[in-house]
């Protein structure tokens, strides 16, 4: 169809480089793209870039990314916010920081965004702008100290657990660990010695109220 000269659309095109990518024919696409770069340079619709730049993306080919990238720049176009997530994250990846905040820099998220209701375009101000510019960074940067806080965390815990477990008695300045069954154990035996204990003074004292009770009858009858 191409060959006699029908369907040649910008459509068409796309879909074409589309069909090649997923039937993994990766360089007849690459091939296709660098046609349609020659020859339609300067009006060459800006999804095709961010085509060609998430396909690079998702196969890790940071180098055609960066190629694709400076051929947007040399034609003066302003690249999309998916773009500048795609660029940025390949440099996060590769450990370019410095260019990762200049490319932010340049090209700030938009602070309005077109939208369509009933057929018209309205403009609306954009009232949060995306995180994803600052998500690598943030979890580059704290991504050690999360480290060390869990290390922390997870010796504390076995710490606290061993401690739950083995139950500390003081006896003469000297630590002895006992296990929480003695313990109850323990606890059963000085709760029986207190009530024999209790049982034994009980019994003294009656035994003292029935010798004075024994006497005073004794010196009532004398009398």
């Amino acid at each position: 169809m191409l060959s006699k000269g029908q369907g040649k659309t910008m459509g068409s095109y796309f879909t074409l480089i589309n069909a090649l990518v997923n039937d993994d024919r990766l360089d007849e696409a690459e091939e296709l793209w660098t046609k349609l770069l020659m020859r339609y340079m300067e009006s060459l619709p800006r999804r095709f870039f961010d085509k060609m730049i998430s396909i690079y993306h998702k196969r890790g080919m940071h180098e055609k990314m960066f190629e694709i990238f400076a051929d947007i720049e040399e034609l003066a176009m302003r690249p999309s916010v998916s773009i500048v997530s795609m660029v940025g994250e390949a440099f996060i990846e590769l450990g370019m920081l410095d260019k990762y905040h200049k490319l932010h820099a340049k090209y700030p998220p938009p602070e309005w965004e077109y939208r369509y209701s009933r057929g018209r375009r309205i403009k609306v101000k954009v009232q949060a702008p995306s995180k994803q510019v600052n998500t690598y960074t943030e979890r580059l940067e704290n991504f050690e100290q999360d480290s060390d806080l869990n290390k922390n965390y997870e010796s504390s815990e076995e710490t606290s657990g061993i401690i739950d477990d083995l139950q500390v008695t003081h006896d003469n300045d000297v630590i002895i660990y006992t296990e929480p069954e003695q313990i109850s154990d323990i606890t059963e035996r000085i709760d029986d010695e207190q009530l024999r204990q209790e049982a034994d003074v009980t019994s003294n004292e009656l035994e003292q109220i029935s010798e004075n009770s024994n006497h005073s009858m004794e010196t009532i009858l004398d009398v």
